[in-house]
């Protein structure tokens, strides 16, 4: 009669698991290093010392809750996987030495032979001296870890975006190396993950105190950004000082940006804002009230009104590119007699209208946008439909030149100022939950971001 064999215990299968985890380890160690050196130096390392290498290496970056912060556990879940995902498929190639490598192995194999050195001695074995300067001299390069930590950026940023809201709470993380503890060996990687809740003032506006939103955004690595503005930049003459005054949005901003801007995510419409007004671009409407433009990756998409209030600089409303009171749309009138509301009709007061490829592709609208002043929105196309998340629900081409047919230019309607006596509300948390998006959004935004960070440095 056949014997049957007896299944492992959950003890073995747990030992050949970690035999198998050490034997891939050990191989790609082997294989970064003499890639590196350009000669086979790993061989020279005695089998004794790679037992403590192992234990010792560096291990896969992991997101916790910095001390004193919690988390929805949800919401650090996703997280956690977007970045095993991130880690394992994003790949990083040094050309010089032929190294083509996950960022996983370069968190774990590259940092541990980074620190590989400091394992022994010269007079460790017979060749210790020649192994070590070897090491010293090629896997020290400080070229991938610089492109390494690009990529850390790129991924911390695009996180940002899609968890972050300025009408709720700011995330933002922060990476350092720690050295294991309780019972453990090795070094973490560890991304921690803070969370902050936007400062909220009343600021009194049209004869009511209102609640204000300090504007500012999480920067990857370094925590939350504020923003300021000096009264010459807005063409202050008055001021005994030239002193940076704080800058604060009113709810009702947020709601119109999400409304108006309503292909992308909130977070990343909102980080657009910031970089907006972080290097702002200021200008005056017909009846001279200041205004800055809101541009999407550089892209110009629309305006912010603002006034100035004891001090402080208040964001009244965001207006669309195409709608009344912007440049644009005093062009856009005297080119085709569309008013407001013939822009509510046709749909052209919101950025998904020109997600589309047949906006730029029809000459006949593209002349149109183009005499208008409008061509960065065929633009901004093609450069974030990638990121789209709503595209037009009719075809605009065909409703804007049949509408044109027979619609006749009219006095132009002067921008209305109702938007601006909207009863603000007092913003309150959302669910952190709520905030999650699609993981296919989140890849796209990683892309665009690395795209960016390739033309401009952190500030």
């Amino acid at each position: 009669m056949a014997q049957h064999k007896k299944k492992p215990s959950g003890h073995q299968l747990e030992a050949i698991a970690k035999a198998h985890h050490k034997n891939v380890f050990l191989r790609k160690l082997k294989n970064f290093i003499n890639c590196c050196c350009d000669e086979d130096i790993f061989s020279l390392i005695p089998p004794k010392f790679l037992e403590p290498i192992y234990i010792l290496r560096c291990h896969s970056l992991t997101i916790v809750p910095a001390v004193g912060t919690t988390i929805p556990l949800k919401l650090l879940d996703y997280q956690r996987h977007l970045l095993s995902e991130f880690m394992k498929n994003e790949r990083l190639e040094i050309v010089k030495n032929k190294l083509d490598l996950s960022i996983d192995d370069y968190f774990t194999v590259g940092l541990t032979a980074f620190y590989l050195p400091q394992r022994f001695s010269d007079n460790d074995f017979s060749r210790a001296s020649g192994v070590r300067n070897a090491l010293l001299n090629h896997c020290h390069d400080g070229d991938y870890f610089a492109e390494l930590e690009i990529r850390l950026h790129v991924f911390f940023d695009a996180l940002v975006w899609t968890i972050s809201n300025l009408g709720s709470f700011l995330y933002w993380l922060d990476y350092d190396l720690k050295i294991e503890e309780k019972g453990k060996w090795g070094i973490k990687n560890v991304a921690e993950i803070h969370i902050d809740v936007p400062e909220i003032t009343r600021i009194k506006t049209d004869g009511k105190m209102r609640p204000a939103i300090r504007l500012c955004w999480p920067d990857s690595l370094s925590g939350i950004k504020l923003i300021t503005l000096k009264p010459s930049l807005l063409g202050s003459t008055n001021s005994l000082t030239d002193e940076p005054m704080p800058v604060y949005v009113q709810s009702h901003v947020l709601r119109r940006l999400a409304e108006r801007i309503d292909s992308l995510q909130p977070g990343l419409t909102q980080y657009n804002m910031f970089e907006s007004f972080r290097d702002p671009k200021v200008c005056y409407d017909n009846h001279h009230n200041l205004m800055i433009e809101y541009r999407i990756f550089e892209t110009k998409a629309g305006y912010f009104r603002i006034d100035v209030i004891d001090g402080k600089v208040l964001v009244r409303t965001f207006l669309f590119l195409t709608q009344g009171g912007t440049p644009e749309s005093h062009l856009l009138w005297k080119n085709t007699g569309l008013q407001k509301l013939d822009t509510k009709y046709l749909a052209i007061d919101k950025l998904s209208s020109f997600m589309s490829s047949e906006i730029g592709g029809d000459e006949h609208i593209r002349k149109l946008l183009v005499d208008s002043g409008c061509q960065s929105l065929i633009e901004l196309y093609e450069k974030i439909d990638v990121l789209s998340t709503k595209h037009p629900t009719q075809h605009t081409c065909k409703l804007m030149i049949d509408y044109l047919g027979y619609n006749i230019a009219t006095v132009p309607e002067e921008c209305s100022d109702d938007e601006l006596k909207t009863q603000n509300q007092e913003p309150r948390p959302a669910n952190p939950e709520d905030l999650l998006v699609p993981e296919e959004v989140f890849a796209d935004a990683i892309q665009t971001q690395h795209h960016l960070s390739l033309f401009a440095t952190k500030g």
